[in-house]
């Protein structure tokens, strides 16, 4: 029987300067989403696009090869793992959507969160801080707080960066509004951000 080949690795000991390039710190980050001139750019009215995301999104870390201009992570991390917090006001949330190929993860860190899931939402159930739960992949889901005040969720993405960036999915009912509101154009450029609307996602 022949033995296994040897692994050899040395320990690394990184300088401040270099580890100070792996550190978020939360009071300098600036919110992605705030600015939705990225949505404007492909033909999404960015108020619209900011009535189905999150009020604010602090973008922690992400893979490498990142090329979203709107959403470019303090910390460039390795292949398989995104994480951003969100700030979101009384009442809001990423509204009801699914990832189709990668696995979502939630964290409570301030006040409390609903998390519904189902094609209609139907289930829920409360996150108070510190609380987790993993969302398989092709499930709708819908993040709310429903706190009095601002309160903060991490996110916490796992699945190749091709994957992430681009298996989004809303309700149909968001598809119904926007067509009625805006026009069936505007629902087509919906796909020049990585988003589809339906049950069903065609993809790679």
């Amino acid at each position: 029987m022949s033995e296994s080949p040897t692994l050899t690795l040395e320990t690394l000991e990184p300088t401040p300067e270099e580890m100070e390039k792996r550190i978020a710190r939360f009071k300098n980050l600036t919110p992605t989403k705030r600015n939705y001139s990225a949505a404007n750019d492909v033909g999404v009215p960015g108020e619209l696009y900011a009535q189905l995301a999150a009020h604010s999104v602090f973008k922690l870390m992400s893979p490498p090869g990142n090329k979203r201009k709107n959403a470019i992570p303090a910390v460039s991390g390795e292949p398989g793992v995104e994480v951003s917090i969100l700030d979101n006001p009384p009442g809001h949330g990423p509204r009801l959507h699914a990832h189709m190929k990668t696995v979502e993860c939630f964290i409570c860190l301030t006040g409390r969160y609903k998390v519904a899931w189902g094609n209609e939402g139907q289930y829920e159930t409360i996150l108070e801080p510190y609380d987790f739960i993993a969302v398989p992949p092709r499930v709708f889901r819908e993040v709310t707080n429903v706190s009095d005040s601002n309160a903060l969720i991490m996110a916490i993405m796992q699945g190749g960066i091709k994957d992430a960036f681009n298996d989004l999915l809303y309700a149909p009912k968001f598809a119904e509004k926007v067509r009625r509101e805006y026009g069936e154009e505007v629902v087509k450029n919906f796909a020049n951000l990585g988003v589809t609307f339906g049950t069903v996602w065609h993809g790679n």
